[in-house]
């Protein structure tokens, strides 16, 4: 499944989850690889903002988490998390790691020979598994099969019902004409049959690369559904029947899911969706491409692969970009200036690694985290932050003085002072947080200035003292 970086105007968070990069989009909204405070990998659907006022999409998305848990979950993705009343309506479900089946055919091959079964079984099992829930997906495409590392996964539950209804309530018809049963264009019903005709057509593109009905308008595609029969040859011979049966133009002449199932994994009677599963995993086509790793996962890879000299420069530098608000750690901007001044040469060093790493970004002068998901995708860089929650703080506020400072000119009236002075000498002498060359020069100015004035001080409280008593001496002499 191939990411792309969030845009302007998509959320970085939606309640516990941190959004880090968009999975997909369509017409009612986004899916985005987000993260939760374990560093789970999830996937979040969210409704596009302007359409989450609409009541029915809100609807949609309901019955899509209750058609979804209604399925057994190692056929789809798992739904584990919804708010669909919030002022952006979202599902969370399981994240599955690899590309929908249209992506990995373009970026690899079709599928042949073994692959092309497996593929057929792994499908078949899932709408078995569906159709045994009580459900009609209607909207098995290859878009929603993810070639997961455990087999096919089929997902997008939006539009199914129960078995027996056909068309929206507004009386549109719902689906991808393409890989839509023709009856569905005369006012049929959503039977488990559609579902069928979708599986022939989903798996003569799996071993073509080609949609089997594809044509230039809707009309022209509606036409070669209702009246072309496509070229199934290029099938196996024991695939090709089941295929052809599947494409039928009569949905009562279609085999069941089931029947399928079993004709595939020459079962007889007799056969399980849990074999089904078994027999489907590990499918991948020729040359198909790897799934991204985890966010996460990449930054551990990097700075692993960083000299033990320089991964506590790293961690210097990336503590620079987080601050803590509200008990809650969120991404910080920071300047190339306070950043190179850290540790000067290592510094630009792991600085132009981080960013070639995607891990941290440049603005301009600017520099911040490449995704507010890696505060939650990154164990290691999770737990830097909650080990230093406190000392974050207060380095916070004495780097912003000290850059207040710095502007001004350096001057002495900018320099901490009395108890802000003594709790700073306090923090800095057992905080393990690097100080820049800007931040120690700020603390050292002001622990100078202030023995300076207490000498000045003394001088003035002893002289003023001597003049008393002078004074008092050539009184009483008088």
């Amino acid at each position: 499944m191939t990411a792309d970086p969030l845009r302007p105007g998509d959320p970085s968070r939606l309640g516990r989850y941190r959004l880090a990069s968009r999975l997909g989009s369509g017409g009612q909204g986004v899916v985005y690889e987000g993260y939760d405070e374990a560093a789970n990998r999830v996937a979040v659907k969210v409704l596009h903002a302007y359409l989450s006022g609409d009541s029915p999409l809100r609807r949609r998305f309901t019955r899509e988490v209750t058609a979804a848990r209604q399925v057994a979950s190692f056929c789809t993705a798992r739904i584990l998390d919804h708010d669909l009343e919030g002022e952006r309506p979202h599902i969370v479900s399981e994240f599955v790691p690899g590309p929908n089946l249209r992506a990995a055919v373009a970026d690899g091959a079709p599928f042949s020979g073994d692959p092309l079964h497996r593929l057929a079984v792994g499908v078949a099992t899932a709408l078995a598994a569906i159709h045994q829930a009580g459900v009609v997906h209607r909207d098995l495409k290859p878009e929603n099969v993810l070639m997961g590392p455990d087999g096919p996964r089929v997902i997008d539950f939006g539009i199914a019902r129960a078995a027996g209804l056909s068309m929206t309530s507004t009386g549109e018809l719902a689906g991808t004409p393409m890989y839509m049963a023709p009856e569905l264009f005369s006012g049929g019903r959503a039977e488990p049959a559609a579902d069928v005709f979708a599986w022939g057509s989903v798996v003569l593109f799996a071993a073509t690369g080609r949609d089997a009905f594809t044509a230039p308008t809707t009309i022209a595609v509606i036409n070669r559904l209702l009246n072309h029969d496509p070229d199934v040859d290029v099938l196996p011979e024991g695939l090709r029947e089941l295929v052809r049966a599947a494409l039928s133009k009569d949905p009562a002449a279609r085999p069941s899911a089931q029947h399928l199932l079993l004709t595939l994994l020459g079962a007889g009677e007799h056969a399980t969706l849990a074999e089904g599963a078994q027999a489907a995993a590990g499918v991948r086509p020729p040359g198909g491409p790897a799934a991204d790793p985890a966010l996460g996962a990449v930054a551990e890879r990097f700075y692993a692969g960083l000299p033990v000299s320089e991964r506590e420069v790293a961690r210097d530098l990336l503590l620079r970009l987080v601050d803590v608000r509200d008990g809650d750690e969120v991404p910080r901007t920071a300047t190339m200036d306070e950043l190179i001044e850290v540790r000067h040469e290592a510094a630009e060093r792991v600085l132009a690694a981080l960013e070639r790493a995607t891990l941290v970004r440049r603005q301009g002068d600017d520099v911040v985290i490449g995704s507010a998901a890696l505060l939650y995708a990154w164990p290691r860089l999770h737990e830097w932050v909650t080990g230093d929650r406190d000392a974050l703080g207060r380095h916070r506020e004495l780097g912003e003085a000290a850059r207040r400072w710095a502007r001004n000119g350096r001057r002495p009236e900018d320099l901490l002072r009395g108890t802000a002075l003594r709790h700073a000498l306090d923090w800095t002498a057992v905080t393990h947080l690097t100080l820049n060359t800007t931040e120690r020069e700020f603390v050292e100015a002001s622990r100078t200035g202030s023995a300076r004035q207490s000498r000045v001080r003394r001088l003035v409280t002893t002289g003023v003292a001597v003049l008393l008593v002078a004074s008092l001496t050539a009184g009483t002499l008088a």
